[in-house]
């Protein structure tokens, strides 16, 4: 593609000649001769590491001394350029001889469904939806337009999926929730009737686990993105595009507000509620309510400044006990001094 042609898709204002050829993307250090690439504020003064043929750059980028792209949101640029040139045009594959299709089952226009793929009875599936090998779609199961279904996921019953929906390779849905009652020594389980809720356009990474409500939903409302290996537990509703960064563990009953993000190995009591824009860092433990806009960090997790200023204190707890103690000392010394004055 000519480079004048990739700045109108981009929306992007070029600088530079637009006659040349574009054939891909890559890394600032990993691109050549044909390719384009990206660049930040930090990374200016690697510029002259990189053979790409053109650069996107914010819009206050100095010159650089090659044809740049400018952009509002350059991220978000080079995200659509990848797509550009990497992303081909949906191609329905229809259903596969192999697949298992159950009675009374609804499937839109254009579907692509792969070998080995199990679709119980009663399921409704909407337009352009992708299933890759070895997934299972349960009984009464809704799912959107253009969803993509990756390999062995496992979506159990009466269950509803939006459209757009990505669930990646080995991910479960609607598995029980963890509820039991203790009687005379023995754990009984509780059933688990409820079901999941996905809203449109919702990211769940590879075996990442969501269990239906004991009673009621479990809820994942639109535009939120999951990583992979999370787990969130019966009845917990997820607002509007969050993210929960991998290994996240959420207990039951807990809502979350919109745009919430969850660092790494978070974890949350049960019932916790976190209001919209709170950030929670790295393997944090959340045992109380977050208002709104908090960025909270530790374990248990507190305001993150100050728990920045705890973690700076413990390597100088042994200094500090040996002042509290020579100045117990020093006290005591004192206190007798005046008893005998």
């Amino acid at each position: 593609m000519k480079l004048n042609y990739v700045a109108k898709k981009l929306g992007a204002v070029l600088e530079g000649s637009g006659e040349i050829e574009i054939t891909g993307v890559a890394g600032l250090n990993e691109a050549t001769e044909g390719q384009i690439t990206f660049m930040n504020e930090k990374r200016f003064t690697q510029l002259e590491q990189t053979r790409a043929s053109a650069v996107i750059v914010p819009l206050n980028a100095p010159k650089l001394g090659l044809p740049l792209l400018r952009a509002k949101n350059p991220r978000l640029a080079f995200a659509r350029a990848i797509e550009l040139f990497t992303v081909k045009p949906y191609q329905p594959t229809g259903i596969h001889e192999r697949a298992v299709i159950g009675q009374n089952v609804v499937i839109g226009k254009d579907p692509s469904i792969h070998p080995n793929v199990v679709i119980a009875d009663e399921v409704k599936i909407g337009d352009r939806v992708t299933i890759y090998p070895g997934a299972w779609i349960g009984k009464g199961t809704t799912i959107g337009d253009d969803a993509v279904i990756y390999s062995n996921v496992n979506i159990r019953e009466n269950l509803q999926i939006g459209n757009r929906v990505i669930i990646h390779a080995g991910a479960t849905i609607g598995s029980d929730g963890f509820g039991y009652v203790t009687d005379e020594g023995i754990h009984r389980k509780i059933p688990q009737v409820g079901g999941v809720i996905i809203g449109d356009d919702v990211e769940i990474g590879a075996n990442s686990t969501i269990d239906r409500a004991t009673l009621g939903n479990t809820v994942i409302k639109r535009g939120t993105k999951i990583d992979n290996l999370v787990h969130v537990a019966h009845n917990v509703t997820i607002g509007e595009h969050c993210f929960l960064i991998a290994q996240v563990g959420i207990a039951g009953s807990c809502t979350l507000g919109n745009y919430v993000v969850l660092a790494g190995q978070v974890g949350l009591a049960d019932h916790i509620r976190i209001g919209d824009r709170s950030m929670v860092s790295a393997q944090s433990g959340v045992i109380k309510d977050i208002e709104p806009g908090q960025v909270m960090g530790g374990y248990y997790a507190m305001p993150q400044r100050e728990w920045l200023k705890v973690q700076a204190l413990i390597p100088k707890l042994p200094e500090l006990k040996k002042k509290v103690s020579d100045l117990e000392s020093q006290v005591q010394e004192l206190r007798m001094n005046t008893q005998n004055a």
